[in-house]
């Protein structure tokens, strides 16, 4: 019986704690510091062209400020119907050129009149920086949405 009493004056004791003094106002997140470490994706673009032997190519073009020196590749992620994060598909990683601005070709089979199931194909792609101080990731770009048409 007694130990019953003790439990219940620490239980009250709690409980008269915490709604007297209750929570701290919620704070505000702490901005990621890397992102602002690697160079963000700029003018992400896509266009859909035909390689000489008629093979469908979807070509993705971005910039990014060159006077930044903390850039050392970028991952290309796709996904095809579906924009939720989780299901886009780590293609290839693009490192940085010597001059000029990358890009990456995709000529999947799946983008050929021939392999296509419905007359139409929604492909996304996102482009993720990856800096060389630090190995930090930057910001991903945002989602390029893509139309396939079937011929």
């Amino acid at each position: 019986m007694r130990k019953r009493g003790v439990v219940l004056a620490c239980l009250f004791t709690i409980f008269s704690y915490l709604l007297i003094e209750g929570c701290t106002e919620p704070e505000d997140l702490i901005a990621p510091t890397h992102f602002t470490q690697v160079p963000r994706v700029l003018s992400l673009q896509g266009n859909i062209i035909f390689t000489p032997s008629g093979k469908r190519q979807l070509l993705i073009t971005w910039e990014f400020d060159t006077l930044s020196a903390n850039i050392r590749s970028w991952d290309i992620t796709r996904s095809i119907s579906d924009t939720s994060i989780v299901n886009f598909v780590p293609l290839e990683i693009i490192r940085k050129p010597a001059s000029g601005f990358p890009s990456y070709s995709d000529t999947s089979a799946s983008f050929q009149s021939a392999f296509m199931t419905t007359d139409s194909l929604d492909v996304y792609y996102r482009v993720i920086p990856n800096g060389i101080i630090n190995n930090f990731v930057g910001q991903p770009s945002n989602v390029l949405h893509m139309i396939v048409r079937r011929n």
